[in-house]
């Protein structure tokens, strides 16, 4: 299957002003996710042979193209590693200063009903695609449909005080709908929650993070692009949040650090999926490296912005 690269819509606002930044070997992203976390990803990609990553210059949205984003067992088998979903994110905390004991909340996304557990009010729902996930939430008493927004939105349009989505946007494949749909389902003068990893932080040019790429990330977003979809969809936003560096994501930030110290002064470049032995030994030196500098990094104020941002935005009341 071939796709072409001269004309590519950007997902998020239909519009051609869009420019190549980088194509990438889907062979290389699957030899990767063997070696990293021993997945199997070759059927995601089917007979697709290129993916390649797209910058919308208008919505300053990054994204790629094909869109292929992971099925139910693809994310089966990513939730099979203990670091994959963690009981406590920034993200659940901060979103609770818009949430209200007497709200109806939706979240989209909810996985296992996390965020369910750590608020208390008048009534909460999640939507999910995972049965498995379904289960064990309706096992602690929390509701759980298996559905798309799209599909919810036709027996639920609003209804909510609140929706929100915790790193669900950056797999969305149709971002237009999803959004679309979202604020049909909130009541007006409600919030929309979206926390996405944040494309302004090292996230976006770490090399190898298969993470950050198809079949798990179909899309980038910066406070640029967080910013367009109130423009978009005439949303008033009300704010832009991010978490600090995280402890469980320091060494990897020196690691990025000082490998693109490295390759500046040496005058390598590196793609962002590259399985070069001159990248395995740069790569491994700054890991290294990093391991010593790590200690450096206690003082909370002088960390960097860490993996996510949080976008808050309120539905017109009218």
């Amino acid at each position: 299957m071939t796709f072409s690269k001269s004309k590519v819509l950007c997902p998020l606002n239909g519009e051609f002003d869009t420019t190549l930044v980088e194509s990438l070997k889907t062979s290389d992203i699957t030899a990767l996710y063997q070696k990293q976390l021993s997945i199997d990803v070759s059927s995601e990609f089917g007979s697709v042979q290129e993916i390649s990553l797209y910058h919308c210059l208008k919505s300053d949205l990054k994204f790629f193209y094909p869109l292929i984003s992971g099925s139910e067992s693809f994310y089966e088998k990513l939730q099979r590693i203990d670091w994959y979903y963690l009981d406590e994110k920034y993200e659940y905390y901060y979103a609770q200063k818009f949430i209200r004991k007497t709200d109806h909340v939706l979240e989209i996304g909810c996985g296992n009903g996390l965020f369910a557990k750590q608020i208390s009010v008048e009534k909460y729902r999640g939507i999910e695609f995972s049965q498995k996930a379904k289960l064990d939430a309706g096992s602690l008493g929390i509701e759980v449909l298996n559905e798309s927004i799209q599909v919810h939105v036709k027996s639920y349009s609003s209804v909510y005080d609140v929706v929100c989505a915790f790193q669900v946007l950056e797999h969305v494949t149709e971002i237009t709908s999803f959004i679309e749909s979202s604020l049909l389902c909130l009541k007006p003068g409600g919030f929309l929650i979206y926390s996405v990893p944040s494309a302004d932080s090292f996230l976006s040019a770490a090399k190898n993070n298969i993470l950050n790429m198809p079949p798990h990330h179909v899309s980038w977003w910066s406070d640029k692009a967080l910013t367009y979809i109130s423009q978009r969809f005439e949303l008033e936003i009300v704010d832009i949040k991010h978490e600090r560096l995280a402890d469980i994501h320091k060494k990897s930030y020196l690691a990025y650090i000082v490998l693109e110290s490295l390759s500046k002064k040496l005058n390598f470049h590196f793609s962002l999926v590259n399985r070069s032995w001159t990248y395995r030994f740069f790569a491994k030196l700054s890991e290294m490296i990093a391991t010593f500098l790590i200690e450096g990094m206690n003082v909370p104020e002088m960390l960097p912005n860490g993996h996510s941002v949080i976008a808050v935005y309120r539905k017109p009341k009218s």
